[in-house]
């Protein structure tokens, strides 16, 4: 994740423009990939929908672009204490990111730098448009999971189950995620290199 002002100025601006939801430095969500269970402790990556699992946490920009990916909990792990315990509440905690918000779902906890939609039992102009604003843009992290998905079906339900241990799971999951990355910042192979070669 940036830490710098001027790389989140532009992060704003950018997720500005998606709904006018100002402030907005990363949309953050879990998504669960799917894996044969695993020989030891098999009972903690059984997730709620009740298959084998890895809970991966991912903060991505408004170009669908991954900013921070945790990659490390069982599926039975919930998203918040997967927010609680990662490195990037720190960074907002101690103040090394100092201003601009994360826009979750509402399995994350209210804070000043994380905000969620809240149901609204008074439904004013000024809340509607707020709740609008805010799913509009939190969306783009569920976009950004379903095109990693689509791109590379290894991590879609619809591909299979991997069929590695939660590490090598979790490591596949992070190499497919700078895949992803420079897929679209479009970053050339290195020099000298034939894309056919094997």
């Amino acid at each position: 994740m940036p830490v710098d002002v001027v790389e989140l100025n532009k992060i704003k601006k950018d997720f500005y423009g998606i709904a006018h939801f100002p402030n907005t430095v990363g949309a953050i969500d879990c998504t669960h990939i799917r894996m044969k269970a695993p020989t030891t402790a098999e009972h903690i990556y059984v997730n709620r929908k009740n298959y084998h699992s890895i809970n991966i946490q991912g903060v991505c920009d408004s170009t669908l672009k991954f900013l921070n990916v945790v990659a490390r909990w069982p599926g039975s792990t919930h998203d918040a204490f997967i927010w609680f315990n990662s490195e990037l509440k720190r960074l907002f905690v101690n103040g090394t990111i100092t201003e601009g918000w994360l826009l979750g779902d509402s399995g994350y906890p209210l804070r000043p730098w994380l905000l969620h939609v809240t149901p609204v039992l008074n439904h004013s102009q000024a809340k509607e448009r707020y709740n609008t604003a805010h799913i509009r843009t939190r969306n783009v992290i569920e976009r950004a999971f379903g095109v990693l998905k689509a791109r590379l079906r290894c991590l879609d339900s619809s591909g299979g189950t991997l069929l590695y241990n939660p590490g090598k799971v979790c490591k596949i999951f992070v190499a497919t995620a700078v895949l992803h990355m420079c897929i679209i910042e479009r970053i050339p192979l290195p020099e000298g290199r034939d894309p056919h070669d094997n």
